[in-house]
């Protein structure tokens, strides 16, 4: 490399003090974005940031490659007049460079450790975006699911009546099974985030809890109607069974012949 001169050194510090400056601004920036309220909205802020701090820490090497080559190319004619006299100006300019990178460094450090935070609050808010658009989902199904079967009143009226019923009631928990799972899915996927400390701890647990209870209380009224229509079920066949017994005891009657019970010998044995 070529020997720095004061320009270069000037010029190195002028790079350093605006990237600096450009961190700073963009420091700035980041921590005074608003977090999005939507899954894509969330999604296109991190992306753009994300792009945005790329380029900012290709700026950064650029401004420590220059410090370093110049550095580099101060050291070189000291090392050969090491044997002779030192030229106190190319010392004091090698002072100057490295405290300049070591500025470049420190502000480096600085703006990672920033970026870290910023960047996992982004993927939190996503994560929690994310959450809250599958609960609005589940939940509004589960709703209608739970309204369909408060509405499901009829207990049959008659043995085959009952059983159909019952047999709907099976397809319709195994079609609502989906949702069901779902919900409980979300749910522990909302324990998840509390477990590893998300900053929407207060509005996350509300929600698992409702998913925990939503799922619950559907289950309990699909064993509630499946307990009326058992009853039912129970009802009509003991209804059955005492229709068939009537049956026969009509035509039991009817076929006895009405001139044998005329005498005592006839109608005991009639009876």
């Amino acid at each position: 490399p070529l020997p720095a001169s004061s320009q270069a050194i000037e010029s190195f510090a002028l790079m350093v003090k605006q990237t600096a400056q450009m961190l700073q601004a963009f420091g700035t920036e980041l921590a005074e974005t608003e977090l999005p309220n939507d899954v894509q909205s969330t999604s296109l802020v991190l992306s753009a940031h994300t792009e945005k701090k790329a380029k900012v820490k290709e700026d950064l090497q650029l401004a420590l490659k220059e410090g370093n080559s110049i550095l580099e190319s101060l050291r070189e004619p000291l090392a050969e007049s090491a044997a002779h006299s030192v030229n106190q100006d190319q010392l004091d300019n090698q002072a100057t460079v490295q405290r300049l990178l070591a500025q470049l460094n420190e502000t480096e450090a600085a703006f990672d450790e920033f970026w870290a935070k910023h960047q996992q609050k982004l993927e939190q808010c996503l994560q929690l975006r994310h959450f809250e658009q599958g609960f609005r989902e589940v939940k509004t199904t589960l709703d209608s699911m739970s309204q369909k079967i408060a509405a499901f009143t009829d207990v049959g009226n008659s043995l085959a009546h009952v059983q159909h019923l019952l047999k709907d009631l099976t397809a319709f928990e195994e079609k609502s099974s989906v949702a069901v799972d779902k919900a409980r899915a979300l749910s522990l996927e909302g324990q998840q985030l509390i477990e590893n400390r998300h900053y929407a701890v207060d509005s996350i647990h509300p929600k698992c809890e409702e998913l925990q209870h939503l799922c619950d209380h559907f289950a309990s009224e699909v064993t509630r109607r499946r307990g009326l229509l058992s009853k039912s079920l129970e009802l009509h066949s003991l209804l059955e069974t005492s229709m068939k017994w009537s049956d026969e005891g009509i035509f039991l009657l009817a076929s006895q012949p009405v001139d044998k019970c005329q005498s005592q010998d006839g109608a005991e044995a009639a009876l």
